[in-house]
């Protein structure tokens, strides 16, 4: 019983990584919306990197739910 305790707090606490990677997320798109709003000129500039980091930074939030599963059911 300890063992199957053990593997939840795990996959739970592997997955905290997410929550961060989620507020990050969130606080870089708003920080692109208000460059845009200010600037609309910009946007080009602004559109060049937004989609590269937009993904890393969801990758950063995947990763840890993979290893979460992977200590919850592996």
């Amino acid at each position: 019983m300890e063992l199957e305790v053990m593997k939840l707090l795990a996959g739970a606490l592997a997955m905290i990584p997410a929550l961060g990677a989620g507020i990050g997320l969130g606080l870089y798109t708003q920080g692109y919306a208000q460059g845009v709003a200010r600037n609309p000129e910009a946007k080009g500039l602004l559109d060049q990197n937004f989609f590269i980091i937009l993904a890393f930074i969801e990758a950063l939030g995947i990763i840890p739910i993979g290893l979460g599963a992977a200590l919850l059911f592996g």
